[in-house]
């Protein structure tokens, strides 16, 4: 055989994988067949007890929605939980603001009500006050742990994970598959199990292609991303936006993602998020192979702490809707008008 290219293997034949497969049982190599929860219900057991590895996760909805929120969350609640390291590749915030965010969820308990802890305001105040008293002030972090009593309890928590969380700024021309192929290298070398988010998938660069055609640059960017997930096998969770031309603004569907074929074909799972009314956010799951689909389920969001309350309510199918969007990609206009004059009917089970 011809020489192969850097990181492409020669074909297995089927006792190479047999053997293979019965070493990982002998060993005890299970990484790869536990799904790694992310600590929102019923969420994991949708997912089929969370997330496996291998798999391409989308997380959509419009913007201020909580996508990032979730997704930082979600990342925290994997390093919390001890059994694997989480990395948060975000190209909107700086790892120092998403590490305010943490120190305000962790100020509070998320399963409550209507909890009271450390806002952004809060810990800004504090940090501007501690400068402007000079040099010779107490300063730094203490500053803020001293004043903020809640904050302090954050941090104590924070420090439990510090260690298997990992947080980098996404740079809107350098931070390219590539560079997320290098980040998994090193991780998975470090731990035997490990998660990574994206946030956003649509401002991901493609090196040297910045005349690309959105559509184009959206489709090599989402099987990039489960080229990734194949190859190092861990589970990828990516944010997505909304296209613009919303088919269904009011419960937004995976057609509804911005991008081509691509992005709707590559994800083995994918969650759309829309406001629900009363302070909750409404979890729609438009795509799943590994579970049930056409799935809806509410969480309450804390949104001055940057949290959802992690047990949603009950699940529930949203089978018109999911008609509707099906007759949508076939772009068949009387079906469509059919399905909608159905779907009116049946408002009450919607709301």
């Amino acid at each position: 055989m011809n020489r192969l290219p850097a990181g492409v293997k020669p074909p297995k034949t089927i006792l190479d994988i047999s053997n293979e497969f019965d070493e990982r049982i002998r060993t005890g190599d299970l990484a790869r067949y536990r799904p790694i929860p992310t600590g929102f219900h019923p969420l994991d057991e949708v997912l089929g007890e969370g997330l496996h590895a291998e798999s391409l996760l989308l997380v959509g909805g419009e913007q201020g929605v909580g996508k990032t929120i979730f997704a930082l969350q979600a990342a925290r609640n994997i390093a919390a939980a001890g059994r694997a390291a989480a990395c948060m590749v975000c190209y909107e915030h700086s790892p120092n603001y998403l590490y305010h965010r943490l120190l305000c969820m962790e100020s509070i308990d998320p399963r409550e009500e209507s909890p009271h802890g450390v806002r952004m305001e809060h810990i800004r105040k504090v940090v501007v006050r501690s400068v402007e008293q000079g040099p010779g002030a107490t300063s730094g972090l203490y500053s803020i742990l001293k004043e903020l009593p809640k904050a302090r309890e954050g941090w104590n928590r924070i420090v439990a994970y510090w260690e298997r969380l990992f947080l980098a700024r996404g740079h809107p021309i350098k931070t390219t598959l590539a560079v997320l192929d290098a980040y998994l290298t090193s991780l998975t070398a470090q731990y035997q199990e490990v998660v990574l988010f994206v946030d956003y998938l649509q401002k991901m660069p493609i090196f040297g292609r910045l005349d690309l055609p959105d559509e184009k640059k959206i489709a090599i960017v989402s099987e990039g991303l489960k080229n990734l997930a194949l190859a190092h096998q861990v589970p990828i969770v990516a944010v997505s936006a909304l296209d613009a031309r919303l088919l269904h603004p009011d419960r937004p569907q995976v057609h509804d993602l911005w991008g081509g074929p691509a992005i709707k074909y590559e994800p083995d799972a994918a969650v759309l998020l829309h406001p629900a009314g009363g302070g909750k956010v409404a979890f729609s799951v438009g795509k799943n192979r590994m579970g049930p689909q056409f799935v809806e389920f509410h969480h309450r969001l804390h949104g001055a702490y940057y949290c959802f309350h992690p047990v949603g309510g009950p699940v529930r199918e949203i089978a018109v809707a999911a008609r509707v969007a099906m007759a949508a990609e076939d772009n068949s206009l009387p079906e469509r008008r059919k399905l909608g004059e159905e779907k009116n009917a049946n408002q009450d089970y919607d709301h």
